[in-house]
This record gives structure tokens, C-alpha cells and sequence, in this order.
């Protein structure tokens, strides 16, 4: 009767055993292609907010 009971209800600190390298693995498999993202577009967005707020602030003198 214990032991049915006990592996019904995993809730110690063994019952996350192996997940947390699951959980690396999957944030590396987003983090790292985002970063790659961010590192080839950002400079581009950079320089296309900076001419948009020249565009703003230069307009009612043109």
C-alpha cells in the first residue's frame, strides 16, 4: 500500500530529476538563435529609429 502511494505522488526533490538539463537545453535552443537574430538585425533597427527621430525632429524646419 506505501509504495503504490509513493510513486503516485513524486513531490521531493528527486521528482525533477533530469528536467533541469532539459530546461538548459531548451533555453539554449531559444536564447541562442534569438541572440544570432538580435546581433544581425539590431544594428539595422538601430539606424532606422535614429533616422526616424531626425525625420521628427528635423520636419517642421524643412
Amino acid at each position: 500500500m506505501r509504495r503504490s502511494r509513493e510513486v503516485g505522488l513524486r513531490c521531493g526533490p528527486n521528482a525533477r530529476r533530469g528536467v533541469s538539463s532539459l530546461d538548459y537545453v531548451l533555453v539554449l535552443g531559444v536564447v541562442l538563435p534569438l541572440v544570432v537574430f538580435i546581433m544581425r538585425i539590431g544594428p539595422r533597427i538601430i539606424g532606422l529609429a535614429y533616422e526616424m527621430v531626425c525625420l521628427l525632429v528635423s520636419w517642421p524646419f524643412m
